[in-house]
């Protein structure tokens, strides 16, 4: 029970809002070993993301609770090793099934009060593939590289939002007037009562459906007057494909590229390494956060990180 009242005010009538969340979630993993360096798997698991209860603002808007975000995920794979140890394979297929996928939306009271509240937009899913390879050469002593891939496709299903449903409804005659309808008949219409607009086939916010790892490191003996025992060598790179940052698609990342780089020496007790990071002055930015802004009736708008430029440092390391 919650009591709204504006100082000097009257008190609101009692704001209730009541809930009962269960749930189950069980796994269950399944592997076969062929012999000691092959091994199959399969597994299935569910799991929840908790629902919860809104603001008080949100309860008189009508969105007084939102129910637990349910998946059902299931994957089979292979673990290997080949070459006597040399070469690490493994690769895993996988599909996740989500229900009740959780979002944010303005809900507006019939007072005229606009707030943020959580609601269950619809379902979604998400199937990819894992490839992970590591490998020491016996050409070339000391030499390890590796590589990652990942592909997914995460997508809403069946899915509708607010705010897709405000851009549909501007755009067929370019007036706020819910012409294609309201969400809540009974209710007058406004920005946050518009017949909510369709998101399926949207990607999943903040998910990129490639990313990548390359790295190379070589280690070999070195002996000097210094003390210093081994010098090493390496180079990582790193890609992930656009990341959006809303369900509606219309702000992403842009592609990311990154190149690192090191060198140095070291010992038993102690190492100095000198590294180079975005050698190559990648400028997408890392994230991009869609806020409602309280200076302008809780429009929603965009904020992005800048990413640092092309940057180098020294670490020294001591072990005891």
């Amino acid at each position: 029970h919650v009591i709204l009242q504006t100082l000097g005010g009257t008190a609101s009538a009692p704001v209730v809002a009541k809930e009962t969340f269960n749930s189950f979630s069980p796994r269950i993993t399944f592997d076969w070993r062929l012999n000691p360096d092959h091994m199959l798997y399969a597994l299935y698991a569910e799991g929840t993301k908790p629902g919860g209860f809104n603001s008080a603002t949100a309860i008189e808007a009508g969105l007084p609770t939102y129910d637990e975000e349910e998946v059902n995920s299931f994957e089979v794979g292979s673990k290997n090793v080949f070459a006597d140890g040399r070469l690490v394979a493994n690769v895993a297929l996988y599909y996740n099934e989500i229900s009740g996928y959780q979002i944010t939306q303005n809900a507006q009271n019939n007072r005229g009060n606009t707030t943020s509240a959580i609601r269950n937009a619809g379902d979604a899913e998400v199937y990819g593939g894992e490839l992970e390879l590591s490998y020491r050469p016996a050409a070339v002593e000391g030499l390890a590289l590796t590589l990652n891939y990942a592909y997914s496709n995460p997508e809403f299903t069946d899915a509708v939002d607010e705010n897709q449903g405000l851009l549909n409804d501007v755009a067929d005659d370019g007036l706020n007037n819910c012409s294609l309808g309201k969400q809540v008949p009974s209710l007058a219409c406004s920005s946050t009562n518009m017949l909510f607009g369709s998101i399926k086939g949207h990607q999943i916010p903040r998910t990129a459906k490639h990313q990548a790892y390359l790295g190379a490191e070589l280690r070999r003996p070195f002996r000097s007057s210094t003390g210093f025992d081994e010098y090493v060598l390496g180079a990582d790179y790193s890609y992930e494909s656009s990341k959006y940052a809303q369900v509606m698609n219309l702000a992403e990342t842009g592609d990311t590229a990154l190149l690192a780089a090191r060198v140095g020496v070291q010992n038993e007790h102690w190492s100095v390494m000198f590294w180079g990071r975005n050698l190559t002055g990648e400028d997408s930015v890392p994230n991009i956060l869609r806020y409602a802004d309280g200076a302008r009736d809780l429009r929603r708008n965009f904020a992005a990180s800048q990413r640092r430029d092309t940057y180098f440092g020294l670490t020294v390391t001591a072990k005891y």
